[in-house]
């Protein structure tokens, strides 16, 4: 067995990582193993999109696996019906060749990214908006905490 240095970087990127890391770097590959399936469906390699639906299949599951019910609450709940979704349009994709199915399940996942790249990476006391989501509320928020307390 060759000793590949990439690999061994990339095993102790994922097993020195923390948590929300690790969190992002699943919404990474299986955003990424979705295209892949696109690209594949696009060019009738139908083994090929297989694979790369599994692989999708795979982190999803292991996303939904992790959900922690007791601290998420409702959230938690509303994640794990939105993942029971992609992976029935997964598998949905992968039987009928939609093209459609494996775009939607992109978005979705590239959306779920996007916000838990900003919780991740912003973190803030709760109730405080997002500047990068939601820049709108974020000024109002400003706006208040900058006028004097008798105003608020």
């Amino acid at each position: 067995m060759q000793n590949n240095p990439y690999r061994a970087y990339q095993k102790t990127q994922v097993t020195t990582a923390k948590p929300e890391k690790i969190l992002l770097m699943l919404y990474e590959g299986a955003i990424k193993f979705t295209k892949m399936a696109i690209v594949r469906m696009r060019d009738k390699n139908l083994g090929e999109k297989g694979k790369f639906i599994s692989k999708t299949l795979a982190i999803i599951s292991e996303l939904m696996n992790t959900l922690d019910h007791e601290k998420g609450g409702q959230i938690a709940s509303d994640l794990e019906n939105l993942y029971m979704f992609m992976m029935d349009k997964l598998i949905e994709a992968n039987m009928n060749n939609k093209i459609e199915d494996l775009e939607t399940v992109e978005r979705l996942l590239t959306t779920l990214y996007t916000a838990w790249q900003d919780v991740v990476n912003n973190p803030r006391p709760d109730g405080v908006p997002s500047p990068t989501l939601q820049p709108e509320l974020t000024a109002l928020y400003q706006q208040a905490q900058a006028a004097p307390k008798s105003q608020r």
